[in-house]
């Protein structure tokens, strides 16, 4: 019985990188959700790839919620959710299916990412429990980024080189089983961008399913590319999300805990980047929304 693959691309105002990145899958069913852009991304789609199915969302749904309409819409065995700012090669969409196929119980496999210049972006972190993010709120896996205590969440102590079992993978170049989306469920959707991944991995842990880091193929992303166009609204969606991870998984004094310390180290972080109008701006945005979180 043959294997089959869809890749699933959710795109927002990031028209040119998208081309780019659907030159580089053809020959794969492809579904792009596009969330009502407003650089002509789904008219390029229409025109330049008539044979890729387009989702053109009349208003942004969010990621989570295009996600499930490309996967909702799809019937292939593996789902491979995907950043319109990657660029994919053949040969490692065949690594990750090999790599999924082999462990039975593998619910999700990812790449090891790349930067456009060939260093490494690190993809796998562990779950976000209160001591880890406390660590990594006051930069602490930045000034100790080799130590497993302090830079343990964004795992930067270790080299992306071995193939592994991680409790979490970037939502960019994600390979999803369906027979395990079936078990435990697609996106929650109560998280418009951002913590969507982290929620479904951990979900998949819960169920008994794998999540494997392959690093032996490998996907370039350029990164942030629709984020950085609204700095202030995506830092606000990452901390609303993170709030909302908390909310569902965690005890709620947690939560409490949490946007105390994320109050000190944003002000910490106000003065240091009181030169840079758009991150003081985005920062701000978090203290005055904090306790709405």
């Amino acid at each position: 019985m043959s294997v089959t693959l869809c890749i699933v691309i959710v795109s927002y105002n990031v028209r040119d990188r998208l081309r780019d990145c659907l030159r580089g899958i053809s020959g794969q069913r492809v579904i792009v959700v596009d969330n009502a852009s407003s650089d002509s991304s789904a008219a390029m789609v229409r025109s330049e790839f008539p044979a890729i199915e387009l989702i053109a969302n009349t208003d942004n749904r969010g990621f989570a919620a295009a996600c499930n309409q490309g996967i909702t819409a799809s019937k292939e065995d593996f789902i491979f959710i995907l950043n319109p700012d990657t660029l994919v090669t053949p040969a490692a969409l065949q690594t990750l299916l090999e790599a999924i196929r082999a462990e039975p119980r593998a619910g999700a496999c990812g790449p090891r990412i790349i930067n456009p210049d060939g260093s490494l972006q690190p993809s796998c972190r562990r779950f976000p429990t209160l001591p880890r993010l406390l660590l990594d709120e006051f930069g602490l896996g930045k000034l100790f980024p080799h130590s497993k205590l302090f830079g343990g969440y964004r795992m930067t102590w270790w080299a992306h080189d071995q193939l592994r079992e991680v409790d979490q993978l970037m939502g960019a170049a994600l390979l999803l089983r369906r027979a395990a989306l079936e078990q435990v469920g697609t996106f929650d959707e109560r998280f418009f961008m951002y913590f969507e991944e982290v929620d479904l991995c951990l979900r998949l842990h819960a169920a008994g399913w794998k999540v494997l880091f392959v690093p032996e193929a490998q996907v370039v992303h350029h990164g942030g590319q629709s984020a950085r166009q609204v700095l202030t609204e995506a830092t606000l969606y990452r901390y609303r999300s993170l709030g909302a991870f908390y909310r569902k998984q965690y005890p709620a004094w947690h939560l409490v805990v949490l946007k105390m310390a994320i109050g000190v180290a944003v002000m910490m972080r106000l003065a240091v980047y009181s030169f840079q109008p758009a991150k003081r701006a985005a920062f701000g945005a978090i203290l005055r929304n904090l306790w709405s979180l």
